[in-house]
């Protein structure tokens, strides 16, 4: 078995079946060529995307499928998107075959396993999204089957062509950048993935919560920010906004608390050592309070903000991923501990946040 591959800095090219083989291995990966025809040409290139990793992959006369035990390479905590550009693949999982050809996609879960299979030279846009910020969002994390999105709606067209454009330029844009289109990749996944209602309240809420999540975003760094001042300037009720929130399985402040630690986790990446000040930070983001922000900080990513900048400059990474063990510690800490940090860090009253 080959060593454990960072994804976001990885490219491969195929020299032969062994080598090739291990690199997949490292990545998690099973592969098994064709016993009949011969691969002769292969490739793979990944980067980082904010809290995603993108690539870019051409095969053939191959199948793959996810190591599905825990271990350093272990796919489980992720999701997949995969988007063929050109040729086709065939993919199963639990008895469900889907054969899919150019401009589809597919999303699947490597916990409850899958087999790719490749014949013609196919190349692909793979999306691998970690399931905590799906939850963060409200977004369905785990799917026990095959979910194909229905490319008959003319947003979902509009989502791929955007995720296949950053595929295309993202070996050559800057880290930075490449990291704000990778966040805007995942804030337009509930596109591709919310359960469609036909409802006139289903779509109601969804209209408040897409409206709500644009004005939480340009109000980050707002501290007095809460459920009143987003719902007054969406021009609903308190209750209207929480109910639209609720039925995606959040709540506003919730959905803020998590943009606000995932902007100051790029921001401390992206810190000069000698320039790390936790207050400053915590101001730009929106904390009222350097102490409440170390300490939410520490719950969401294992470490004080201090010791995660410091790391990402000795390692010289220029993007930030949320660790799925990390999100997990997140989420079990409870939406009634959050909500209560919240007020206490931004010094409003528990009936407004």
């Amino acid at each position: 078995m080959g060593s454990v591959i960072n994804w976001g800095r990885f490219s491969s090219r195929f020299s032969d079946r062994r080598t090739w083989i291990d690199a997949m291995t490292s990545l998690g990966m099973l592969c098994k060529f064709d016993d009949v025809h011969e691969c002769n040409s292969a490739t793979m290139d990944w980067h980082d995307a904010g809290q995603a990793i993108i690539g870019k992959i051409e095969l053939e006369w191959q199948s793959l499928s996810p190591i599905t035990y825990r271990s350093s390479s272990w796919n489980g905590d992720h999701l997949f998107m995969k988007l063929v550009e050109r040729g086709s693949f065939t993919i199963e999982q639990n008895g469900q075959s889907h054969r899919l050809g150019e401009g589809s996609i597919v999303f699947v879960d490597p916990l409850f396993g899958f087999n790719d299979h490749y014949r013609e030279s196919s190349s692909l846009t793979i999306l691998r999204i970690p399931k905590s910020t799906l939850r963060d969002r409200g977004l369905r994390y785990s799917l026990q089957n095959l979910y194909v999105p229905d490319l008959a709606t003319p947003d979902v067209k509009a989502v791929r062509d955007f995720v296949l454009s950053v595929s295309r330029q993202a070996g050559a844009i800057s880290g930075p950048l490449r990291g704000r289109l990778g966040d805007l990749c995942l804030e337009l996944l509930d596109v591709l993935l919310s359960d469609r209602t036909n409802s006139l309240r289903g779509r109601i809420d969804a209209a408040i919560v897409s409206r709500a999540k644009q004005a939480i975003a340009h109000r980050l760094c707002d501290r007095v920010l809460n459920v009143s001042v987003i719902a007054s300037e969406l021009r609903v009720s308190p209750s209207s906004l929480t109910r639209a929130f609720s039925a995606c399985g959040l709540s506003p402040m919730r959905y803020a608390w998590t943009l606000r630690l995932e902007r100051a986790a790029r921001i401390l990446a992206s810190l000069p050592t000698g320039a790390i000040q936790a207050q400053e930070v915590a101001y730009r983001c929106g904390f009222s309070s350097a102490a409440h922000f170390s300490r939410a900080f520490k719950d969401r990513y294992g470490m004080p903000p201090r010791a995660f900048a410091l790391g990402h400059n000795a390692t010289g990474s220029d993007a930030v991923h949320v660790n799925s063990i990390e999100g997990e510690k997140f989420d079990l800490a409870g939406e009634d501990f959050l909500e209560e940090q919240w007020a206490n860090s931004v010094g409003c009253r528990h009936d407004d946040c």
